[in-house]
């Protein structure tokens, strides 16, 4: 709910004036005092804040142990003789419709 504050005009007139403030929800994490300093660091090299390193960090975390997780699903795929062949044989048509192949097991 915004507050109703009085505050001087540019003819020192009192007015109402309503603050109306819009913040994404936040929270709190406890880190030690040495990543809070490198984190604030990094921020100031970035010209970005915090939160957002902190968001970005994240971010690349997640999409780093997806890659990891399809890296070994691919793995254990070019182990299995069976069902090798049944991708193969799903992605001929593919290879044949886009310009990038599909990776060969």
């Amino acid at each position: 709910m915004p507050t109703l504050n009085w505050i001087r005009n540019a003819t020192n007139d009192r007015v109402k004036c309503r603050l109306v403030i819009y913040m994404a929800e936040t929270t709190t994490i406890r880190v030690s005092v040495r990543t809070r300093e490198r984190l604030n660091a990094l921020a100031a090299k970035r010209g970005t804040p915090a939160g957002e390193v902190v968001a970005e960090l994240v971010e690349a975390a997640d999409d780093e142990l997806l890659l990891a997780a399809a890296e070994r699903a691919f793995g254990r795929l070019a182990r299995d003789p069976v069902a090798l062949a049944a991708y193969r044989s799903e992605t001929r048509e593919l290879d044949s419709e886009f310009d990038a192949p599909t990776p060969a097991w």
